[in-house]
């Protein structure tokens, strides 16, 4: 294991990183989208965003993989690579994103929460309203009184 062996091992993590940097950008963006498609939006949305969800958790257990795999060939130089200023920033820069991206789904989840309770709700009420029509359709005298007039 030598210096340059080293280096060239922190320009790949560094390349690596800068995608992964990149990634978090798009994925910020698309939560805040996600953001206001919960708050100002119907419910049509919702199926469309939980999708946006899956496919952002795949490519983050890719990432995942893609460093660990790095990581298990060669531990010690990956220790040493990762030391590098530069990948010490980008690995700071995309922290960051990743606390901001916390935030927005802990958000998120507030609307989608208040969304199924009300959603909740207005089931109960439909319930509720169905009984009710249940109730007066079996009887008979309203019915009669209707037809009479």
């Amino acid at each position: 294991m030598d210096k340059n062996d080293v280096s060239l091992l922190g320009k790949h993590i560094t390349g690596i990183l800068k995608e992964e940097y990149s990634f978090y950008q798009s994925l910020y963006i698309l939560l805040d989208r996600q953001k206001d498609m919960l708050k100002y939006s119907n419910e049509n949305k919702l199926l469309e965003i939980f999708s946006d969800i899956e496919r952002c958790y795949l490519r983050i257990k890719k990432s995942q993989d893609k460093i660990d795999s790095i990581k298990e060939k060669n531990p010690q130089m990956f220790k040493l690579a990762v030391l590098s200023p530069t990948v010490r920033k980008i690995f700071n820069s995309i922290s960051t994103l990743i606390k901001k991206c916390q935030n927005i789904v802990i958000e998120n989840e507030e609307y989608v929460k208040n969304r199924y309770e009300r959603i909740q709700n207005e089931m109960d009420l439909l319930k509720n309203s169905e009984k009710i029509l249940k109730y007066i359709q079996s009887d008979n005298l309203s019915t009669e009184l209707v037809d009479n007039h």
